[in-house]
């Protein structure tokens, strides 16, 4: 038992020297194994128990140098990973605190974006009530231009009217201003009006026989148209249209009588006539007139049977006007 415990505590001895060699050389280590076995030897002299004892703690020791040999050399190995891996932790290290300074970095980055996220959901929250606020907006806008949409085709179907309106009062205007030129260029030609005595100058009673002929009227005092013809005593109706006509008859110191017509073309229409003036009773007037429905190139005249006066007092007279056309 105390061998053992001997033993036990020279082999903690052995161990702890042999943790100081690892510090030296393996050279080192060797040659302190060999002293160690030696100072040893003389201690375990004696008796054969104790040299058997002896050569099994030798053959131990042996077999803890071989042992001790082959940790350390694997004691080597593993410093050597251990080194390997110290670079290789202060590599990681390093890109630690790179990515640890990345890391700062991007959170300041979050941070600034959150920030701004909560900005732009702020403005996103403001663009929505702006949008809604346009989208009311565009819905009233959308209802007032259907409405105006139904003005304008309501104003479309009245302009289409007044547009028909207008053309029929085109087309009317057309048609009255062609009446308008019409009725001008008969105005142009319907003033017509003239008025005339028998006797140019002078006085005396003209003689015809006892048939009719056509008097000639030489004192014109109007002749508006000059449809009625002094060197004739025809008058001729310019336009289709109602005339009025009218004539007088003087008899004055005759032993004639005195009868006068007016003719429309070869027809007699009214007549005026008086007896030879006695001395008692020298000067007679007669007249008469008619309106006359009268065709374009119609011809009226006085026609004179047997006598008639005229002096400068102008009493025998043929007039006549158009009234209207028709």
């Amino acid at each position: 038992m105390n061998m053992r415990t001997f033993m036990a505590l020279l082999m903690v001895l052995l161990l702890c020297h042999l943790c100081r060699a690892q510090i030296n050389s393996s050279d080192n280590d060797s040659s302190d194994e060999t002293d160690l076995a030696d100072t040893q030897r003389p201690s375990i002299e004696g008796s054969e128990d104790d040299l058997v004892l002896q050569t099994d703690i030798w053959v131990e020791l042996l077999a803890l140098r071989d042992l001790v040999v082959e940790q350390s050399v694997e004691l080597r190995y593993l410093k050597d990973r251990v080194t390997v891996l110290d670079s290789l932790v202060e590599d990681l290290q390093k890109e630690n605190t790179v990515m640890e300074a990345r890391m700062t970095a991007a959170e300041i980055l979050v941070e600034e974006l959150q920030m701004k996220n909560d900005a732009q959901a702020r403005d996103l929250a403001i663009a929505q009530q702006n949008i809604s606020s346009i989208q009311e907006t565009l819905t009233v806008c959308e209802l007032h231009v259907e409405e105006v949409e139904k003005q304008q085709e309501a104003q479309a179907r009245e302009l289409a009217a007044a547009h028909l309106e207008l053309s029929a009062i085109r087309e009317t205007l057309t048609v009255n201003e062609l009446r308008v030129e019409m009725l001008e260029k008969q105005r142009e030609v319907v003033k017509v009006a003239f008025s005339a005595s028998l006797l140019a100058s002078g006085e005396g009673n003209i003689e015809y026989g006892s048939e009719f002929a056509t008097l000639i009227f030489r004192n014109v005092f109007t002749n508006t148209g000059n449809h009625y013809n002094p060197n004739t005593g025809y008058f001729t109706a310019p336009v289709r249209g109602v005339y009025y006509f009218r004539f007088t008859g003087h008899m004055a110191y005759s032993e004639k009588y005195m009868r006068m017509r007016l003719v429309k073309n070869s027809n007699a229409m009214v007549f005026i006539g008086d007896c030879k003036t006695p001395s008692t009773d020298p000067e007679d007037n007669a007249s008469n007139g008619v309106v006359l429905q009268l065709e374009v190139g119609d011809v009226v005249s006085v026609q004179l049977s047997d006598s008639v006066w005229d002096d400068q007092y102008h009493r025998t007279t043929f007039s006549g006007f158009l009234l209207f056309p028709s």
